[in-house]
């Protein structure tokens, strides 16, 4: 995999983990709602990939909303440096291309 679709992968991955922390946090106090989590791995060829599981843990306590809030928080920083990765590598190949114009 190229280093764009690694980055590109990793940006995916970002955004569903906000939208996962998203969905736990607007349904904390709904009946019957269990809280989800993001499993990361590494994907087959480079990158990475995640699936959503359904946790046992009690989603109405304090420590759910702190683990919510950091998970949304890690995914912003995640999705900014897989940006920044990706603008680079953007950078960089069209300077090499530029270079042998």
């Amino acid at each position: 995999m190229t280093l764009s679709g690694i980055s590109a992968s990793g940006m995916q991955v970002a955004a569903r983990q906000q939208e996962v922390a998203a969905t736990n946090t607007a349904n904390r106090q709904t009946d019957g709602f269990q809280r989800r989590a993001l499993v990361q791995s590494e994907a087959p060829g480079g990158g990475v990939q995640a699936q959503v599981v359904t946790t046992q843990a009690d989603n109405s306590g304090l420590s759910a909303v702190i683990a919510d809030t950091l998970d949304a928080r890690s995914a912003v920083y995640a999705f900014a440096a897989n940006a920044a990765v990706l603008r680079a590598h953007r950078a960089t190949v069209g300077s090499l291309f530029d270079a042998f114009a």
